[in-house]
């Protein structure tokens, strides 16, 4: 899965730091080594230490499956991107194939952007991930995530369990942000997750980094996104984004906060369809 990559080197969310572009078109990030048995999670061990945590433990075995359960598709991305001066409007098409994400056809407030060409500068904000690394990510490193029980509630009149999580600094091995200055950074992160109170499917996960804004210049950054069972196609239905939203502020003791707030929906989900030609001998492709 990619990164979550920020133009301008502002921000830069990752889960491993991978030399790629991924929002550059046709580009596919490196295959992640397979975990080795005594590297895998044994999700039961969170419902072992707390009956609470009954439903991190189905959490747990959900994500670790899930990148291998979802078939191959085709996505559309809308990214509305509001600024201190300016709106953008970013569509491009996703490509989920064999575990992978893929961009194309990206366009910039309609004007069509050639591949391998970066976003404009004055795009400064860009996430993606949501289909796999900010869940999965949680589980995938022994003993690296902490959760608690927070309370039951209420979320779209449906029944949810909530809970938070931390990831310490000194465990942090799979998420980063870059700051403005350019250095990439492994901060203490904390997060909340919204759980089915049944099923135990994730509805929405918050992530934040904690961050010193006097040394990075970063006054906060967060990130929300929501899951639903949605159907692809003739394909049947599957636990999918449905939309995300992140907000970053940067400023400090003597500078003025100026925020970038990015709203991205998922839609028009289907089956992915490989082509091909058929040329005659001796004719160029």
């Amino acid at each position: 899965m990619k990164a979550i990559h920020v133009c301008q080197g502002l921000l830069l969310w990752v889960a491993a730091l991978l030399p790629v572009a991924p929002w550059a078109q046709n580009t596919v990030p490196p295959q992640k080594a397979v975990p080795q048995p005594s590297d895998v999670i044994d999700c039961n061990t969170f419902a072992a230490q707390d009956g609470r945590l009954a439903l991190i433990s189905k959490l747990c075995t959900f994500a670790l499956t899930y990148r291998s359960k979802l078939p191959d598709f085709i996505a559309q991305q809308t990214t509305t991107s509001h600024g201190a001066r300016s709106t953008i409007v970013i569509k491009s098409q996703v490509t989920y194939r064999q575990g992978l994400e893929q961009y194309s056809q990206i366009t910039v407030n309609g004007k069509a952007l050639p591949p391998d060409t970066p976003l404009p500068t004055n795009v400064h904000l860009i996430t993606s991930g949501e289909f796999g690394p900010l869940l999965i990510n949680l589980f995938e490193v022994p003993d690296s995530t902490e959760f608690k029980f927070v309370k039951t509630d209420a979320l779209d009149s449906s029944p949810v369990s909530v809970f938070d999580f931390h990831l310490p600094k000194d465990k942090n091995s799979f998420w980063a942000i870059r700051a403005p200055r350019g250095e990439t950074l492994k901060p203490e992160f904390r997060g909340r997750l919204w759980l089915d109170s049944e099923t135990g499917r994730i509805v929405r996960e918050e992530v934040e980094p904690v961050v010193n804004e006097n040394t990075t210049w970063i006054h906060s950054v967060k990130l929300d996104a929501d899951y639903a069972m949605t159907r692809v196609g003739d394909l049947g239905t599957f636990l999918l984004p449905t939309k995300s939203e992140s907000k970053m502020c940067l400023g400090g003791p003597q500078y003025l906060v100026s925020c970038t707030t990015n709203v991205v929906v998922f839609h028009d989900y289907r089956k992915f369809i490989a082509t091909s030609r058929i040329l005659p001998a001796g004719s160029q492709p």
